[in-house]
């Protein structure tokens, strides 16, 4: 108890000081730093309730135009995401790390397997709340033009969030943080059981993008505990918005006409612009090696809203950007921004900018002109709404 007694005396100390230095800037400036660490959760939280909105608005036609389509393909992607995202095999992917960890007494994959089950288990319990609480009929049990909503134990009245894809991106979420190099991998395959229950008539997109939004919310406050409730609740807000717009965005598109030819023109060329110059403001401030500067990040946002711009939809445009203002004051406060809006060459030395660098950079830009291509291709392509 002695030896622990400096300890607890600095500590006091510490945060005596701490609170003498509030009080000496004064509570306008507490409170102003209080909101501006509180914006970028509330524009993530206003970018994934409007994307749920939008979602809704392409629930009924969607499933009306798939229930008509019947390809062995999309039955066979049906098929395989129901089955991995299934709750025996997830969670048998999760005791199989818990064993394996055991045995090789690696602590890394023992937690992947624990915290695994954890999420699992966290999640079949609010799922199984919600769904019945809710109430909302499965797209089989739709009749009329509308839903019908309340609390029932009936089956088929079971339908958001969806059940299979909140398990699976709460699994995904704990693997990717222990296991990030195969991030894309593991939320590649929640993304395929996502896919699979639109394609199968289980779910409408929103149930989807519900179980999305809880499935990575509790897998991240799970496997990120130690650090605390809020900056888990923060990162998994402000990384996973950007993926929802993303899916709004090609839905959104695919359903709604495309522009007159000359507006539309007119959009692809500022988006195409607006992409070039992201591009070439970012490759100049590498090479000055200007890392700890936020303009790499800025001008990579600026290209994703480049690209949202050639869409030429004003909702996936406004989300885009609300999104980019989320990440920007993110990576202020923390350093850090969005897994896939950062880069490795974010931190690149001065001595190392070389052909890994711009190979890098040529691969996004060549991404990039891509995306542009199937957004002009996707447009107005199931023009339902």
């Amino acid at each position: 108890m002695k030896k622990d007694q400096p300890v607890t005396h600095h500590a006091w100390f510490d945060r005596l000081t701490i609170r003498l230095d509030r009080a000496r800037r004064g509570p306008s400036s507490v409170e102003g730093s209080l909101i501006t660490h509180h914006v970028p959760v509330v524009l993530s939280c206003a970018v994934i309730v409007a994307v749920l909105w939008g979602l809704w608005q392409v629930d009924l036609p969607l499933t009306r135009f798939l229930r008509s389509v019947h390809l062995s393909w999309l039955e066979l992607v049906g098929d395989i995401g129901n089955r991995l995202g299934s709750g025996w095999i997830l969670a048998g992917i999760s005791g199989v790390l818990l064993a394996i960890g055991l045995a090789l007494k690696q602590p890394v994959i023992r937690r992947a397997g624990v915290e695994g089950l954890i999420a699992h288990g966290v999640v079949a319990l609010v799922v199984q709340g919600l769904k019945h609480l809710i109430g909302r009929p499965r797209p089989r049990l739709m009749h009329g033009g509308g839903f019908h909503f309340g609390p029932s134990l009936d089956s088929g009245l079971d339908s958001f969030p969806s059940g299979h894809v909140t398990a699976s991106f709460a699994v995904a979420a704990v693997l990717a943080r222990h296991f990030p190099r195969i991030a894309w991998l593991v939320y590649g395959a929640a993304g395929l059981v996502a896919v699979s229950r639109v394609v199968r008539g289980s779910h409408f997109p929103t149930d989807v993008a519900g179980g999305m939004v809880l499935g990575v919310l509790v897998g991240s406050l799970v496997a990120n505990f130690h650090r605390g409730w809020w900056p888990s609740l923060v990162t998994a807000l402000t990384g996973l918005s950007p993926y929802l717009v993303a899916l709004f965005t090609l839905l959104w598109i695919v359903v709604h006409s495309a522009p007159e030819e000359p507006l539309n023109t007119i959009m692809v060329g500022v988006g195409t612009l607006l992409i070039a110059i992201g591009l070439g403001v970012r490759l100049y401030w590498l090479r000055k090696s200007q890392a700890s500067h936020p303009a790499p990040l800025a001008s990579r946002l600026l290209s994703w809203v480049g690209l949202a711009v050639t869409s030429g939809s004003v909702a996936v445009m406004g989300l885009t950007l609300l999104t980019s203002a989320a990440q920007l004051m993110t990576h202020q406060q923390t350093g850090t921004g969005l897994e896939c809006a950062t880069h490795p060459s974010d931190v690149v030395p001065p001595s190392t900018f070389g052909l890994r660098t711009v190979l890098a950079e040529g691969a996004f830009a060549l991404g990039l002109a891509l995306a542009v291509a199937v957004l002009q291709g996707l447009k107005g392509i199931l023009p339902i709404l």
